[in-house]
């Protein structure tokens, strides 16, 4: 009996041990294959993207930021604005070569070796569909004009009602860039955090859509320059109506700034949430003010959290790194106005109201005075009056409500 028992258990040890040997081998087996395939590119690229947008929807979103859904919309659209492509290339591999390059930081030869065609056919074709993109961006990218609604975060009942005629806000960001300029010229992009950089301006409304981007300028640049640039190449403001910005840029009446030497950052109030008191009218307003202005620090950190190029970008042509972050702006607002069915599962980073820009409480600032001059001293006081009202009303309502 002994002895039956214990070539039962030699048997079973043995059945246990073919088992796990077939499905290592198997195993094996299906990681040759998949490196063959890799490899050999026995999977075109229009296999490739047919695969992507038929299967799970979080496959197509990891890869291109889209999900199957938008990815089609944007195709379509494309497609309506006379984007076509020759030969063996269709526009869906086209579009997600680049949608690719920019989320993932994929290289060009990384591009070559998944859609299995040669770098230069790749090249082509990405600057196809940017070309594509830049065209979208006249219906995507929209200045508000002058009968532009109140948004309903400012409507009357709201804390933020004393802005009611505020568009949105403006702000600077520092993209990696590689200048085409001479070495002796390259220093005009390191900024003052010592990188070389292209400093970004963008006007972003209250839904955190772009209406507005001036990209390409040196890393040196101050803000309140490049927004003075901005004005003179046909950036408008509708009468009555203005933007919030930081302290980098001076107040004017169509663009509001927070009272310097007063706190102003989120991260500060946050500090001593628990007291909820303010010690004068200014204090409130810049809290107020700091609240609405970071809708653009969120836009940016959304932008550089979902395109991976924005944070590491390549050593391409400079007209075609600018030509880039105004089609990321594009996609941005795209999304928008299509949300993917899932969320972007972005860092937390991303949403961060820490500025990256140029701004400064220190009013010598070479760009500031220059804009400040400009600007004329009525437009000064006007943005002054302008400011103080503001501070009154929600220093006047805060009042009422604590006393009744």
């Amino acid at each position: 009996m002994p002895r039956k028992l214990d070539e039962r258990k030699k048997r079973r040890r043995q059945r246990k041990y073919q088992a796990t040997l077939w499905w290592y081998n198997a195993a094996v087996q299906f990681a040759l294959r998949w490196r063959d395939l890799r490899r050999e590119g026995n999977e075109t690229g229009a296999e490739r993207i047919t695969r992507h947008l038929n299967s799970h929807p979080s496959v197509c979103h990891n890869h291109y930021r889209l999900n199957p859904s938008n990815f089609r919309i944007m195709c379509d659209e494309l497609k309506v604005r006379g984007l076509e492509c020759k030969g063996d290339v269709i526009l869906e591999e086209c579009v997600g070569m680049f949608l690719q390059m920019v989320a993932q930081g994929t290289t060009m030869r990384g591009l070559a070796e998944d859609f299995q065609h040669s770098e230069e056919t790749v090249w082509r074709y990405i600057h196809l569909a940017m070309s594509g993109l830049l065209r979208m961006k006249r219906d995507y990218m929209k200045l508000p004009g002058p009968d532009a609604q109140i948004h309903p975060k400012l409507r009357e009942g709201t804390e933020y009602y004393a802005f009611k005629d505020a568009l949105g806000a403006i702000d600077g960001t520092h993209i990696p860039a590689f200048p085409d300029s001479e070495e002796e010229f390259k220093e005009r992009w390191r900024n003052r955090k010592g990188n070389i950089t292209q400093n970004v301006m963008a006007a972003v409304d209250f839904d955190g859509r772009f209406v507005a981007v001036l990209a390409g300028w040196e890393g040196s640049g101050h803000d309140s320059l490049i927004l003075r640039k901005a004005l003179e190449r046909g950036f408008t403001v509708p009468e009555g109506r203005y933007y919030l910005v930081d302290s980098g840029y001076p107040n004017t009446h169509q663009f509001v700034s927070p009272y310097r030497g007063i706190t102003y950052h989120l991260a500060q109030f946050r500090q001593r949430r628990m007291q909820n008191r303010y010690e004068n009218g200014e204090e409130l307003f810049n809290h107020r003010h700091a609240q609405l202005r970071n809708v653009v620090e969120k836009a940016f950190g959304i932008l550089k959290g979902r395109f991976r190029l924005l944070k590491d970008m390549h050593q391409y042509k400079y007209d075609f790194q600018t030509d880039i972050v105004l089609a990321c702006c594009v996609i941005h607002n795209f999304l928008i106005r299509h949300p993917n069915s899932h969320g972007d599962n972005l860092p937390e980073e991303a949403y961060s109201d820490e500025s990256d820009g140029s701004d400064t409480d220190d009013p010598s600032t070479s760009g500031v005075g220059h804009m400040a001059a400009s600007s004329g001293r009525t437009d000064a006081q006007r943005g002054s009056e302008m400011r103080d009202k503001i501070r009154d009303l929600l220093w006047n309502s805060r009042c009422g409500n604590a006393e009744s």
